[in-house]
């Protein structure tokens, strides 16, 4: 098992209008995707994204608790994993981070450990950005 977890950002709005503007909403998500994803698209259940060099990835919703987590699947029996956007009142405002937990053998996580990590970076302090005042 394969456990990454993001840097964690401060956001000035509440875990509320985060979870609001993220869950089930697919398509928001575009708003927060790093500048090297190539590819997004989004069909109201799902979105498939795609980053240089990787094969594109198709994120479901798995489960999510109001206002605390949100928690993504992948579609594919191929990659297994969950990311997770974990949100935590911080004042008036909120911190957040992502958390990446997938099965993949030793050789593949040799390959995908540093890009998935940067990314997990990136898609955070991209949401931060995004939900700054």
């Amino acid at each position: 098992m394969m456990e990454l977890e993001s840097e964690r950002v401060s956001c000035s709005q509440s875990p509320e209008e985060i979870f609001t503007f993220l869950n089930g909403k697919f398509d928001n998500y575009k708003e927060i995707m790093p500048e090297e994803v190539e590819h997004f698209e989004s069909d109201g259940t799902s979105f498939v994204f795609g980053l240089k060099g990787l094969p594109h990835i198709r994120l479901i919703a798995k489960e999510s608790e109001p206002n605390r987590n949100i928690v993504l699947t992948s579609a594919s029996s191929k990659l297994n994993f969950d990311l997770t956007l974990h949100l935590e009142p911080l004042g008036s405002g909120t911190e957040a981070r992502f958390s990446f937990s997938g099965e993949f053998n030793a050789m593949m996580q040799m390959m995908v450990k540093k890009p998935l990590q940067q990314f997990i970076n990136k898609l955070v302090a991209q949401l931060g950005s995004r939900f700054s005042s």
